[in-house]
């Protein structure tokens, strides 16, 4: 793993963290910290010694408050699926390994979006939530995409609507976070969790992310047609979890 500037990562057995670090502009999202989680993302996600992604933060204050507004992009502001570089809210939603987002203060508009396009997200219980896109004249292309897909309708319209503040036991309320945790335990937990799935077989970790993702839109009978290899029922590793069932050990994963 090489060094980011922006980035801090450590790697736990299989699970890496990629910790968002630029405390004193509490992470927002600039064009350089961008491109540098876009490039760390795609490498881990090719690297076989790490199975489970986790994007957490350095800050105390925040996960990220997203977009950098005292930044102005190079050629000015232009929509996001216009731009000629890969959307880094795509690069992690996109990615096929399992990745979670340990959030803890401040999590606003891009920054949510982050956590968002993350498979889970767990919150410390200093968590804060808002979509301000409204606000600023903005129009949170990828959230008004994934939040209706995580919450209610209602929840989702009102979050852009009303572009309020709100805390970790309402977003575990209204399914936008699994657990939520106090704060000095969030990254154990977190940990342990990353921990476990790191020991799932990958092709099967791989192929519920894509049933997932492709087929929640889809009518059952289309979405169980679905093929998106490689199929773990044809794999080394169906076999050889059947073996270690048998003999009562651990599997041995290859992934192949």
């Amino acid at each position: 793993m090489r060094d980011y500037e922006y980035l801090d990562l450590e790697q736990r057995g299989l699970v890496t963290w990629v910790r968002l670090n630029r405390p004193e502009r509490l992470n927002a999202l600039s064009t350089e910290i961008q491109k540098d989680l876009i490039e760390a993302v795609t490498a881990l996600e090719a690297d076989d010694s790490s199975r489970v992604i986790v994007l957490a933060t350095t800050s105390a204050k925040a996960f990220s408050v997203g977009a950098d507004l005292k930044e102005v992009p190079s050629g000015g502001w232009v929509d996001p699926m216009r731009a000629v570089t890969r959307n880094v809210y795509e690069a992690v939603f996109e990615c096929r390994k399992p990745t979670i987002a340990a959030v803890r203060g401040w999590a606003v508009g891009g920054g949510m979006e982050l956590a968002m396009a993350c498979d889970m997200r767990l919150a410390a219980a200093d968590a804060q939530f808002r979509m301000p896109e409204g606000r600023v004249g903005m129009a949170a292309n990828f959230g008004s995409q994934m939040l209706p897909r995580l919450v209610p309708w209602a929840h989702a319209f009102d979050i852009l609507y009303r572009g309020e503040t709100f805390g970790a036991d309402h977003a575990e309320r209204i399914g936008l976070v699994s657990e939520v945790c106090p704060v000095d335990l969030l990254d154990a937990r977190v940990g342990e969790i990353a921990e476990v799935i790191s020991t799932r077989a990958p092709l099967s970790l791989r192929r519920f992310k894509a049933m997932i993702q492709q087929g929640s839109s889809l009518p059952v009978s289309a979405a169980l047609r679905l093929d998106p290899g490689p199929s773990p029922y044809l794999s080394k590793d169906r076999v050889e979890g059947a073996a270690a069932f048998k003999e009562k050990r651990e599997p041995r994963w290859t992934g192949e």
